[in-house]
């Protein structure tokens, strides 16, 4: 085999992994944004409904902000998961 050949070769599975590592970035960069506007949107419904003291809606504002930041610890490890 030619060394032309061979780094030809080489030069596709290099990139092959670029975009490999390309898309991964993109997913987990459009799951951030999803997850800080989750977090955002929590966070505001809570200061809004103790603001006003609607205690009905309150419970449902504590319990989508706690899922948002359970939604926001698991993409850390999620994203963790990924780098190794």
């Amino acid at each position: 085999m030619s060394p032309r050949a061979a780094d030809t070769g080489h030069g596709r599975d290099e990139a092959g992994g670029l975009a490999s590592r390309l898309t991964r970035a993109a997913v987990l960069g459009v799951t951030l944004l999803f997850v800080l506007a989750a977090l955002a949107v929590s966070s505001a419904l809570v200061i809004y409904t103790a603001w006003l003291h609607h205690l009905r809606e309150g419970v449902f504002a504590l319990l989508f902000a706690v899922l948002s930041a359970q939604i926001a610890l698991n993409w850390l490890l999620w994203q963790g998961d990924e780098e190794e």
